[in-house]
């Protein structure tokens, strides 16, 4: 009985039209999805992405970061220990036009990526360009301290307390006398 009630219900033309109305919910929902991430001024949420990508050669890393439509003195680059960060904003072009937008797809607000630098980079030494929308970051490789070899010596009174800070019974006396 259900079986006949779904036949009688459900004719390809029914089917179709369903299908129809998903699709239009499912848009509706996309756009309000869209309006949602997008504040008063249109400018999307304020984290952006920007792609980078990492090079190597025996001398040096190379990075290179998309970063259209960005000023450089809109970019930040700052080195910390060995903790590189990358961040910049980039502003809505505010111009006054009759008419209204019917899509705003260009982001805008700001974006930061950080990165743990290898041992090996000499951070001193770290360049940045800038040019046709890329920034690009060069890295340059230090040698890498080699292995070196401690021999074991003869054992010598106070070593342990002048490593730790501990003042040998002589020190303390004198210290006292003063």
């Amino acid at each position: 009985m259900m079986m006949d009630l779904w036949r009688n219900t459900r004719t390809p033309r029914s089917l179709a039209h369903t299908w129809d109305s998903i699709a239009r919910e499912f848009d509706d929902f996309l756009g309000e999805f869209d309006s949602a991430i997008t504040n008063r001024t249109g400018s999307t949420a304020s984290l952006m992405t920007t792609a980078c990508d990492v090079q190597e050669n025996e001398k040096a890393y190379l990075m290179s970061f998309d970063v259209p439509g960005f000023k450089k003195e809109d970019i930040s680059i700052e080195i910390s220990g060995s903790t590189l960060t990358v961040s910049g904003k980039r502003q809505r072009e505010e111009k006054v036009e009759e008419g209204k937008y019917h899509r705003i797809e260009r982001q805008f607000g700001e974006f930061r990526r950080v990165f743990t630098l290898p041992d090996k980079v000499k951070a001193e030494a770290i360049e940045a360009n800038y040019e046709n929308g890329v920034l690009y970051l060069g890295l340059p490789k230090q040698e890498v301290s080699k292995t070196k070899k401690v021999e074991i010596g003869e054992a010598k009174p106070g070593f342990i307390k002048k490593l730790v800070g501990l003042k040998s019974d002589e020190e303390k006396k004198a210290v006292n006398e003063k």
